[in-house]
């Protein structure tokens, strides 16, 4: 039985407090006011800014590849820092794929005063001229006078036009708990429409242990209650894709042509299959006569390496992930992953070579063998059929052949080896019979490494100059993706890889041409630092130049770990330096070597001619490897992380410190 209003709003301001003025409920829209009234009689979760009343969204098929969503989420405010919470975000594709039909907000105020937000009117996101499409769009709404002990609530009719079909998914948590989270696929409800003879798919990943007990429905809905919040500064952890928990939804419409079917991933592959091999058209942009399949391909990656360039040129409503003619990419000599590799495939098979797209994951998690079929994948390469081998690592065997695996989008990686993007990833090799799976060889990738030699020389105001000389293999630390960039080579150094002050200055030397693939980019700077021999007393210390960073810190202090450790990094770090002083110096940390879980290492310090002033010679060498820990044993790597921390910090602190001698 509902209690009458007038003794809910009695009951309310005894909970409020003396002098407080009651939040009446009412007046926020129907389907919030339960989970208000709920809330009410409940203790907030501790040390949380915000606290999420009710998440729900409905989504709907209509028919032709259109997808509508309704969102409600009623949030209340408990901390001054919670006050972004009444900032409502919705993300879409633009370029008329997706339109905002309605978006309106209450903020009831502890005062008991309510401000309102009503948009009725149609909102197309990213609406350029060229009607392009991205993956970043994003609309905000943001409530007026929202306060610490508002209830914010928000409702959004969303109709979407995915260019790849009729799916979608979401993650659950968020920076703060929620107290209820549901999602349904709804038939028929007022502005929804039922569509016959199409299924519903909705799968849940990753629920444990974030979720251990939810109402699922297949096909149907997912509810979930006291959701924890996302814990929060805990570093070396697994991609959200392959560890927090996420919803999957597919519409499988058989009369939608226009898209792939994700009934399966061999119905997927076998259709971008055919959109690739339609428009692979050979340009003639590269002279291949008489040349066999190996010096063909070098003679391809190239040609395109010193004329194409990488553009996220994203989907355009028509086309979707669909790439453009290879023609039309010869012409104009740029496009993004599905554009470049559309080209590669094009004229590898000229040379005979059975030529198909290859699905990847890179940078943002890794595909799992048991994922359903979704738009998961985030880049597209090239599968090369092979008769025979080529003699080379990332050729990989399947029962359905080998194949050779090639990025177009990596010119600074030869034929035959994958960037470290790549590293232990599966890929979908897309052929006209359907879905191949390969893992990519561990001996494929080319390993990142940076060389770093530094001669330089310190005075005894402090002033440091020296000339730092970069070897960068793979774009290990970027310089080379700088400088085919913007060209701000010098500008990019002395953001990212010299810390100086204002006074300070960087000057570039010289730098090999950045498009010359056949060898690692080399780059020579001169830096000043008014204060790079830091003098406190008797002792000194350098500045870390061409060393690598301290590790972060991985956690708070007192909080027990929640994520896994994981740390996926396999690289190398060479640095020989040697500086001058017009001192008697000695290194306060003359040798250290040794393992951790996470890297291989070795320092030494040592001095010549000592007794002119000294000539400081400092090598260091280290070796990155993949470390995990996985519940319940996260502990432990924490433990380890700071163990390798307080190695890194005496490395770079007693390690690059001198003692002055009289």
């Amino acid at each position: 039985m509902n209690c009458p209003r007038r003794f809910f709003t009695f009951v309310l301001a005894l909970l409020v407090g003396p002098g407080a003025v009651a939040q009446d409920f009412n007046l926020l829209p129907e389907w919030a006011r339960p989970h208000a009234r709920a809330a009410a009689l409940e203790t907030p979760p501790s040390e949380a800014d915000a606290w999420v009343l009710l998440d729900r969204t409905e989504i709907a098929y209509s028919g032709d590849g259109e997808v509508k969503t309704r969102r409600l989420k009623v949030i209340q405010i408990l901390t001054e820092r919670g006050l972004g919470y009444g900032t409502f975000f919705l993300g879409g594709l633009g370029g008329g794929a997706s339109k905002v039909k309605r978006l309106k907000g209450w903020n009831l105020r502890a005062d008991g005063a309510l401000e309102k937000l009503d948009q009725d009117t149609v909102i197309t996101l990213n609406a350029s001229d060229d009607g392009s499409v991205s993956t970043r769009m994003v609309t905000a709404a943001a409530l007026p006078r929202v306060a610490k002990g508002s209830l914010v609530a928000f409702e959004s009719l969303e109709v979407f036009h995915h260019p790849m079909g009729p799916v979608a998914s979401t993650g659950l948590l968020e920076d703060v708990p929620i107290r209820r989270w549901e999602m349904e696929l709804v038939l028929k409800a007022g502005w929804f429409s039922s569509v016959q003879g199409v299924e519903m798919k909705l799968e849940t990943r990753h629920f444990p242990p974030w979720i251990p007990k939810a109402d699922v429905v297949p096909g149907q809905r997912v509810m979930v209650s006291n959701l924890p919040a996302l814990p929060k500064g805990e570093e070396a952890r697994p991609h959200a894709f392959n560890n927090l928990p996420a919803v999957y939804v597919r519409f499988l419409d058989p009369a939608l042509k226009k898209s792939p079917s994700f009934q399966s991933w061999d119905a997927q592959a076998t259709w971008i299959h055919a959109q690739y091999t339609a428009r692979a058209q050979v340009t003639g942009g590269v002279d291949l006569a008489g040349k066999n399949p190996l010096d063909g391909l070098k003679a391809i990656h190239a040609w395109m390496g010193r004329d194409f360039t990488y553009k996220q040129v994203y989907l355009t409503p028509d086309r979707g992930w669909v790439p453009e003619s290879a023609a039309e990419i010869g012409r104009k000599k740029y496009g993004d992953c599905k554009d470049l590799t559309v080209c590669l495939l094009a004229e590898a098979g000229s040379l005979g070579l059975g030529i198909h797209p290859v699905l990847a994951r890179i940078n943002e998690g890794e595909m799992e063998a048991d994922m359903p079929p979704s738009l998961s994948f985030n880049h597209v390469i090239a599968g090369l059929r092979l008769s025979r081998t080529l003699g080379l690592s990332a050729e990989v065997e399947t029962p359905g052949g080998r194949f050779l695996l090639v990025d177009p989008t990596d010119p600074a990686t030869p034929i035959g080896k994958l960037s470290s993007a790549h590293r232990g990833r599966r890929v979908m090799i897309c052929t006209e019979q359907g879905a191949i799976w390969a893992m990519v060889p561990d001996a494929a990738i080319l390993q990142p490494h940076i060389r770093v030699e530094l001669k330089g020389a310190a005075e005894p105001s402090g002033l440091l100059t020296a000339t730092l000389r970069f070897v960068e293999t793979s774009d290990k630390l970027g310089l080379r993706s700088a400088a085919m960039g913007s060209g701000k080579l010098q500008e990019f150094i002395a953001r990212t890889l010299v810390d100086l002050p204002a006074t300070g200055s960087v000057q570039l030397v010289s730098q090999s041409d950045p498009r010359d693939f056949s060898r690692p980019f080399e780059v020579v700077v001169k830096a000043v630092h008014p204060d790079g021999f830091h003098r406190i007393g008797q002792e000194g210390v350098l500045v870390a130049w061409g060393l690598p960073g301290m590790p972060p810190l991985i956690q708070r202090a007192g909080k027990p770990r929640i994520h896994p450790v994981v740390s996926r990094s396999a690289d190398g770090w060479d640095y020989q330096g040697e500086v001058t002083f017009p001192l008697r110096v000695q290194p306060v940390l003359a040798e250290k070597a040794g393992e951790t879980p996470f890297r291989s290492y070795a320092w030494t310090a040592s001095v010549e001619n000592l007794q002119q002033g000294g000539l400081l010679r400092l090598v260091y060498h280290q070796a990155r490897k993949d470390a995990v820990w996985n519940p319940p044993e996260q502990e432990k790597g924490v433990s380890e992380w700071k163990k390798d921390r307080a190695i890194m910090r005496q490395i770079l602190e007693d390690g690059l410190s001198v003692r002055v001698l009289p």
